[in-house]
């Protein structure tokens, strides 16, 4: 055919070659550059001048300004305003997001995303023994916002970008319940929902939930895409030292920002600590992070983002069940045979 149209003297395009996937290699090192940088972003977004990052109010746009600042360098506007998503629902607020184009399948996208929004000052419980007002918010969720900036990052100085689009998301008014993430889904996806593969999720990370599960981490929903998901985020903790624990879509309980996409047929997955006994009180701090479990975290949620974005064959969404599931049981009793000896007496009869 090549031949016959040169001959005829018509246009002819060579397709050009398949860009080679990123190696293990690569992949490694931009698992190591997420995992260095994410430190430095938490202590900035959790530091009491953010003062809680609630929407709607100077801390918020404080936050604002250091995280749009740190997404120009790495990726391209999205939104009404470049960067920006503002909202209006129950309550006022601004999404942040941006996009890194993909080297072969530039149409087809891999949405990471977390909230960046907390309480005002006074907002949350106080820390007992104290008179901090400030809702510092560092583990929910200074440091799953901290993992969305690091990992844009690090996919920003891979040799080449992923196969797919990467969408960098930071939510706003998630604590007014998921609005920002709402809104997006619902009103206004900067990018098609239907060619979204698979939403990301970071929300309290960095955190002990008791001291024997300190090195725990809750993987939420994975199965809503299939086998593909659940043995892509298997592959990238193989990786790390963290503990992984994967329960169903229903353990979420719809509480954080993967619940609008997963109702949207979007295959999610949704990494997290669950609640300590610093949530949404003053003592949530900068102290109270555990920064090495943090960087574990953040190079296994690059290796899935990646991972997903990389696949030749993109996760399915799956419809989750109606409850927990009997896998969900076996895990669950794992974690309170590890528990119950260790920290029982750690509570009042």
């Amino acid at each position: 055919m090549g031949a016959l149209a040169l001959a005829l003297g018509l246009p002819f395009a060579f397709a050009p070659p398949s860009a080679a996937a990123l190696s293990p290699e690569e992949v490694d090192a931009g698992a190591a550059a997420a995992a260095a940088e994410v430190a430095r972003h938490v202590e900035k977004l959790a530091s009491n001048r953010m003062a809680g990052r609630d929407n709607g109010t100077p801390g918020s746009r404080r936050a604002q300004k250091y995280i749009v600042k740190r997404l120009k360098p790495v990726a391209e506007p999205l939104g009404a305003k470049p960067y920006r998503q503002p909202f209006q629902r129950d309550e006022k607020g601004t999404n942040l997001v941006a996009l890194i184009p993909g080297r072969e399948l530039p149409d087809e996208y891999v949405v990471v995303g977390g909230h960046y929004d907390h309480f005002g000052p006074g907002k949350c419980g106080p820390e007992i023994g104290t008179n901090d007002r400030i809702c510092n918010g560092a583990t929910d969720n200074a440091s799953g916002t901290a993992m969305v900036l690091a990992i844009g990052a690090a996919i920003a100085q891979l040799p080449e970008a992923p196969r797919r689009s990467v969408v960098l998301a930071l939510w706003d008014a998630e604590e007014d319940g998921l609005e920002g993430s709402q809104h997006y889904v619902e009103s206004d996806p900067l990018v098609p929902l239907e060619a979204t593969v698979a939403y990301v999720n970071l929300d309290l990370l960095g955190a002990t939930l008791i001291p024997s599960l300190a090195n725990n981490t809750f993987a939420i929903g994975g199965e809503t895409g299939g086998t593909a998901l659940r043995d892509l985020v298997a592959e990238a903790a193989s990786h790390h030292t963290v503990d992984l624990t994967p329960l169903s879509y229903p353990f979420g309980q719809g509480r954080s920002d993967y619940f609008p996409f997963g109702q949207a047929g979007v295959p999610v997955v949704s990494f997290g600590d669950s609640s300590s006994a610093c949530y949404h009180t003053a003592g949530d701090e900068i102290a109270r992070v555990d920064f090495a479990k943090l960087a574990e975290q953040t190079a296994l949620a690059f290796r899935t983002v990646v991972g997903v974005a990389e696949t030749e064959t993109p996760p399915a969404f799956v419809a989750p069940a109606a409850g927990p599931t009997y896998e969900d049981a076996v895990a669950l009793a794992g974690l309170v045979a590890l528990s119950v000896p260790a920290d029982l007496d750690l509570f009042p009869p």
